[in-house]
C-alpha cells in the first residue's frame, strides 16, 4: 500500500507461456473505494473488504500477525481519508469511457453511436483494418461481460482472462481504453486532469526549435491515413506533440515519436494519447526517443544475445559476413513496427506492448528473425537482409505457409501475422521484462560503439552520391567530419549533423597539406599568411555548400572532396573557374583572377613548391590573362607596358614578402587595368601554357588531401568523452526491479450475482 495506491499481484503463475505472470493482479487507487470494512470472524485471522466504485467487492484475507493487521488497517484508513477530494471528481472523469457506455446501451451495435468523436480519429474517419462485424459485437460482447466481472478502466483487474482478450485483438472502439488502461497512463492523466490543456493554453502561438521540427514531420506521419490529409488530424498530432515538447524541454522532440503518436491518436483523445506517450517514453522504453536513442541502440544489442541464445547458428552467420542486424530491427523497436507492418497489424502490436511491456518488440522481432531464418541464411549483405524482411512484412495478411500445405479449409487458416504472434508467445518464452532489464544492465557499456557503428551505417547508406570512394574512405570522412563536430560541438552556430567555416578548416587541418598549424607570429607577412588561408577555405566551403541557407553536411563534404580527389586535369580546372566565379556568369573578371593568383600562390608555397616556380605561375596566369582578354583592344606595345607593371626582380620575393603578391594584385585592381573577361575555355588554355600550373591543376591539388584513418588515440577519447555524456542518462536504464512485500494477502473475488454468467468464447489467438 502507498498513500494512494492498495497493489495485489497473487503468487499463484499461470500456465506456459505465459509462466512469469502472476494468476491475478491489480494497483487500485484509493479513491476508487466507496467502502472499507474490517472482517474478524476469527481472533488470529484478519481480513479486509473493499468495495470499488464500480460496486466489486474484494476480500483480502492476512497472514501476519493481528498487530501487523491492525497498523495496516489504521493506515488504509487515514490514507482513504486524504483521497476524499479526488473521490469527488470520479464521476466527471470515467463518464466518456467507453467501458462506462458500453454497459448502458441497450444493444451492441448502437455502442459506437453514444461516443464522442474526439476519442479518436477512427470513429470520424473510420479505422485502417476491414472489420468483420459480427467478429467485432462478439469480442465487444466478450469484453461487457469482462468488465461486469472484472471491473472497468480505474478499477479494472487483471487475470488471465484479460491476456487472452488482449491477444485474440481488440475491438478498434475499446482499443484507446485498453492501451490506457494497461499501460497506467489512466492514473496519470486522473492526477493531472488539467495539465494537457493548461500546457497549449501557456505556450499557445509560441515556437522553439521542437516546434519547428515538429512542423517538418508533420505530414509524414502515416500519410497514407485518411486524417492526416486533414486540418483536424494534422492540428491533433501537433498539439500532442507540441505539449509534450514544452512539458519535456531537455526531450524536447524527436524522430519517430510523430508516427507512434500518429498511430495512437486514432483510437485515442488527445490528452489520453500525450500520457500514454509519456508512458512510454519514460518508462516503457527509456531512452528510446533522444538525440543518441541510446535506449534503443541499447535494446539491438539486448536482441542480439537473445538471437545468439535462440537461433546460435542464424547469429554466427550475420557475424560472418558482417550483416549489422540493427539496420533492420532498429526502425522496428524506434517505431514499435508501425512503420514496417500493415498499420492494423502494427495496432495489434501495441495492444500487446502496452499489455505486457517490451518484451514483446523482442518476442516479435525474434519472431520474424525465425520464420525467415532459412532466407536470412542466404543473405549476403544488408540490402538483402531488408528486402528480405520488407517482402515479408507485404505478405502478413495472406494465409500461413503450414496452413496451405496442410489443406486447412481456407475460411479457418490463420494469417501469417496470425502465426508470428504465436511463434513469437510459444517460442521465446526465455524472453521476460526481467531478462531485459538484467541483460540491459549488463551490456549498457558498450552503447557508444552500438551508437557509432548504428549511427555511423547508417549516414554511409543514407548518401545519395559516394562520389566514386569506396566504403572504407567514406568510413574515413565520416570519421573526420564528425570528429570535427563533436570537438566544435561547445560553438553554437555548429548544428549536430552540419558543419559551419571554422569546424570546416578544423576538419581540413587533418586532411589537407596545405592547412597547416597555426601561426602565432604578429608580422605583416603573417598577418597575409592567415588572411589568404581563410579566404581560401571559406571559398572551398562556399563550393562545397549546396543548400546555402544550412550549414555543410556530410554529403556536401563527401561530392565536394570527390570532385578534387578524383578529378582530371579539366574537372580540377573547371572546379577553381567555378569556386572563383563569384557571380556565376561564367565570367572571370580582373578581381576574381586577383583572388586566384594570390590564393593558387599561397598554396603552391605550401605544398612546398620553389617560390621562383610559383611566383612564375601567378604571374604567367595574370599576364596571360591579360593578354587574352586584351589582344583585341589594345597595341601590342600597350599590352607589354601594362605586362611590365607586373613584373618583380628576380630574386626580389618571398612568401614572407607579402608587398610583392600585393603589389601584383593592386596593379591588377587599379583603375588603369583594362577590364579583363575570362572565360572558361580561354582559362583552360591559360592553365596549359605554364608547367607548374598544369601540374597543379593535373594533380598537385587533388593529392594534398589524405584520407588518412583517425588517430587510435583520438578515437579512443572520443569514445571516452561520449560515453561520459550519455552515462547519466544509461543509469536510467538500470533501474531494480521492486522488491516483493514481505506479507502477501490472498484474495477472493465476489462478482456480482448479475454477472455469473460463463462468457462467450471468443477466437482464440493461436
Amino acid at each position: 500500500m502507498s498513500q494512494t495506491f492498495v497493489a495485489f499481484e497473487a503468487l499463484e503463475k499461470r500456465v506456459p507461456p505465459q509462466q512469469h505472470q502472476s494468476v491475478c493482479l491489480f494497483a487500485l487507487p484509493l479513491y476508487t473505494i466507496r467502502r472499507f470494512e474490517r472482517i474478524n470472524e476469527r481472533s488470529y485471522i484478519s481480513a479486509i473488504s473493499l468495495t470499488t466504485w464500480h460496486g466489486m467487492e474484494h476480500t483480502f484475507e492476512f497472514r501476519a500477525h493481528k498487530t501487523t493487521c491492525e497498523n495496516f488497517c489504521d493506515a488504509l484508513k487515514g490514507n482513504l481519508n486524504e483521497q476524499i477530494p479526488s473521490i469527488k471528481a470520479l464521476k466527471h472523469f470515467i463518464a466518456d469511457y467507453e467501458s462506462e457506455h458500453i454497459l448502458r446501451v441497450k444493444t451492441i451495435e448502437d455502442f459506437s453511436s453514444v461516443l464522442p468523436t474526439t476519442h479518436g480519429l477512427g470513429l470520424k474517419f473510420g479505422y485502417p483494418d476491414e472489420v468483420d462485424t459480427s467478429m467485432d459485437i462478439l469480442k465487444i460482447r466478450q469484453w461487457r461481460d469482462y468488465f461486469s466481472a472484472y471491473g472497468r478502466n480505474l478499477t479494472m483487474l487483471q487475470i488471465p482472462k484479460l491476456s487472452e482478450l488482449v491477444r485474440s485483438g481488440l475491438p478498434n472502439i475499446l482499443r484507446g481504453e485498453i492501451w490506457e488502461v494497461s499501460s497506467g497512463a489512466i492514473y496519470r492523466r486522473f492526477d493531472n486532469k488539467e495539465e494537457y490543456k493548461d500546457i497549449l493554453k501557456m505556450h499557445k502561438d509560441r515556437t522553439s526549435l521542437s516546434t519547428h521540427e515538429i512542423e517538418k514531420d508533420l505530414h509524414r506521419s502515416l500519410p497514407e491515413y485518411v486524417a492526416y490529409q486533414t486540418p483536424d488530424g494534422i492540428d491533433r498530432l501537433r498539439r500532442v506533440l507540441i505539449a509534450y515538447s514544452w512539458k519535456h524541454p531537455e526531450l524536447g522532440y524527436c524522430q519517430a515519436m510523430n508516427i507512434v503518436v500518429a498511430a495512437m491518436l486514432i483510437y485515442m483523445s488527445e490528452e489520453s494519447a500525450f500520457w500514454a506517450l509519456e508512458i512510454l517514453v519514460e518508462g516503457m522504453l527509456p531512452g528510446y526517443y533522444s538525440t543518441s536513442m541510446y535506449g534503443a541502440v541499447l535494446d539491438q544489442i539486448v536482441l542480439e544475445e537473445f538471437v545468439e541464445q535462440t537461433m546460435p547458428e542464424l547469429k554466427l552467420h550475420l557475424k560472418k559476413i558482417d550483416i549489422q542486424l540493427s539496420v533492420a530491427s532498429l526502425p522496428w523497436f524506434l517505431t514499435l513496427y508501425i512503420n514496417s507492418m500493415p498499420l492494423h497489424y502494427a495496432s495489434h502490436v501495441l495492444d500487446c506492448l502496452f499489455l505486457d511491456g517490451p518484451k514483446v518488440l523482442f518476442k516479435i522481432g525474434l519472431a520474424i528473425l525465425k520464420t525467415n531464418e532459412e532466407a536470412i541464411m542466404a543473405a549476403e549483405d544488408d540490402a538483402e537482409l531488408l528486402t528480405i524482411i520488407k517482402k515479408y512484412f507485404a505478405t502478413l495478411n495472406t494465409a500461413a505457409s503450414d496452413d496451405i500445405d496442410s489443406g486447412k479449409d481456407k475460411n479457418k487458416r490463420i494469417s501469417k501475422f496470425r502465426q508470428l504472434m504465436k511463434i513469437a508467445y510459444e517460442n521465446f518464452s526465455v524472453v521476460t521484462n526481467e531478462t531485459i532489464i538484467e541483460l540491459r544492465r549488463k551490456n549498457q557499456l558498450k552503447i557508444v560503439g552500438g551508437i557509432e557503428s548504428f549511427t555511423k551505417r547508417s549516414t554511409m547508406r543514407k548518401l545519395k552520391d559516394t562520389a566514386q570512394f569506396n566504403k572504407e574512405e567514406i568510413s574515413i570522412i565520416y570519421d573526420h567530419f564528425f570528429g570535427a563536430i563533436y570537438y566544435a560541438r561547445d560553438n553554437e552556430n555548429t548544428g549536430g549533423n552540419t558543419m559551419d567555416r571554422d569546424t570546416f578548416r578544423k576538419m581540413l587541418k587533418s586532411m589537407a597539406s596545405w592547412e597547416g598549424p597555426e601561426i602565432n607570429d604578429d608580422s605583416p607577412q603573417a598577418d597575409f599568411v592567415r588572411a589568404t588561408g581563410k579566404s581560401f577555405v571559406n571559398r572551398l566551403y562556399d563550393c562545397f555548400q549546396k543548400d546555402k541557407t544550412k550549414g555543410l553536411n556530410f554529403q556536401d563534404v563527401v561530392t565536394g572532396l570527390g570532385a578534387i580527389m578524383h578529378g582530371d586535369f579539366m574537372s580540377h580546372v573547371d572546379f577553381f573557374f567555378d569556386m572563383y566565379d563569384h557571380d556565376k556568369d561564367s565570367i572571370l573578371v580582373n578581381s576574381d583572377i586577383a583572388s586566384m593568383g594570390c590564393e593558387i600562390f599561397w598554396l603552391l608555397i605550401q605544398l612546398g613548391t620553389v617560390k621562383e616556380l610559383a611566383w612564375e605561375a601567378v604571374d604567367n596566369l595574370f599576364l596571360l590573362s591579360l593578354e587574352q582578354t586584351s589582344a583585341d583592344a589594345f597595341s601590342e606595345d600597350t599590352v607589354l607596358e601594362w605586362k611590365s607593371k607586373f613584373q618583380i626582380a628576380e630574386g626580389a620575393f618571398s612568401i614572407m614578402e607579402d608587398q610583392n603578391i600585393t603589389h601584383l594584385t593592386d596593379a591588377f585592381l587599379a583603375e588603369s587595368t583594362p577590364l579583363i573577361e575570362l572565360p572558361l575555355p580561354i582559362f583552360r588554355m591559360v592553365a596549359l601554357t605554364n608547367v607548374c600550373l598544369e601540374a597543379f591543376f593535373q594533380s598537385g591539388f587533388s593529392t594534398s588531401i589524405k584520407l588518412e584513418k583517425v588517430a587510435s588515440e583520438r578515437q579512443k577519447s572520443l569514445g571516452k568523452e561520449l560515453f561520459e555524456t550519455l552515462f547519466a542518462e544509461g543509469k536510467k536504464l538500470a533501474n531494480n526491479m521492486a522488491q516483493a512485500h514481505n506479507h502477501r494477502p490472498s484474495i477472493s473475488i465476489q462478482k456480482p450475482d448479475s454477472q455469473n454468467n460463463t462468457p462467450e468464447p471468443v477466437e482464440d489467438f493461436f
